[in-house]
């Protein structure tokens, strides 16, 4: 199973429920989970990861919610209509 790689540019919310999906049919661990996570990070993501504070993690969980709340700027949202005509 290829979980892919991941490098802040696009839906984390999304990135993040599709990995976490995929590890859990495979491990069954949050410890290993939580390292086993990291190694799909790339570019800005895996830069990110790197500075973190040692031990400023405390588990999968925090990792999930530290990494949407560094990337929520990079989620699409679909326009509507009314925001295009909106436009001048």
């Amino acid at each position: 199973m290829s979980l892919g790689n991941y490098d802040g540019l696009t839906n984390q919310k999304e990135y993040v429920q599709n990995i976490r999906i995929s590890l859990e049919l495979i491990i069954q661990d949050y410890d290993s989970m939580c390292k086993i996570f990291p190694s799909t990070f790339r570019g800005s993501m895996h830069a990110w990861y790197n500075n973190l504070e040692p031990n400023s993690i405390e588990g999968l969980n925090d990792l999930c919610v530290k990494l949407v709340a560094r990337f929520s700027t990079n989620i699409t949202t679909k326009k509507t209509s009314i925001e295009l005509f909106s436009v001048a």
